[in-house]
């Protein structure tokens, strides 16, 4: 497999954080969850994610396959106690990820599918408090074992 014929799972990670109620805004079905730092217009609860890491195991014969995806995810809520409630949603959806097949359509990511491994999500900060803006946040890492399932040349349709 070709390093440019492998897929980042970051569009998978937003699907899980789709199935979170609290982050998805039910008027315009926008998930508040995004890359690198969150939208200026945002009101609480909100998620964002900073990649770590996007990596393939090798074997003698090179890449083997299987693929590695780590995140910082940020999770961030206007109380406490509506921070932990997100977190553990957030956790749920991205254990339910294991196992899981993803494909993706959207426009700016390579056509094409993942198969989840495994997916977990562990705690790696104390809980904070930012004075200034007067929000609680806590930050989980996210680690995502995948294979990628097919990749879609720019002609090519994927069969249902």
């Amino acid at each position: 497999m070709e390093s440019e014929m492998r897929l980042s799972p970051e569009f998978a990670l937003t699907a899980a954080m789709r199935t979170v109620a609290v982050l998805t805004d039910p008027d315009s079905n926008e998930v508040k969850f995004s890359a690198l730092q969150p939208k200026k217009d945002w009101a609480p609860p909100f998620a964002f994610y900073i990649p770590s890491d996007d990596s393939e195991d090798l074997d003698l014969n090179g890449p083997a396959g299987l693929q590695h995806f780590t995140a910082q995810v940020h999770f961030v809520g206007g109380t406490h106690r509506g921070m932990q409630l997100l977190c553990q949603r957030a956790k749920k959806a991205v254990r339910e990820m294991t196992g899981e097949t993803y494909s993706t359509e959207t426009p700016g990511w390579p056509r094409g599918s993942i198969l989840v491994e495994e997916a977990r999500a562990a705690q790696s900060s104390p809980d904070l408090y930012d004075v200034d803006v007067g929000l609680y946040r806590r930050i989980y890492t996210v680690q995502i074992d995948y294979q990628t399932e097919e990749v879609y040349e720019d002609e090519e349709v994927p069969s249902a």
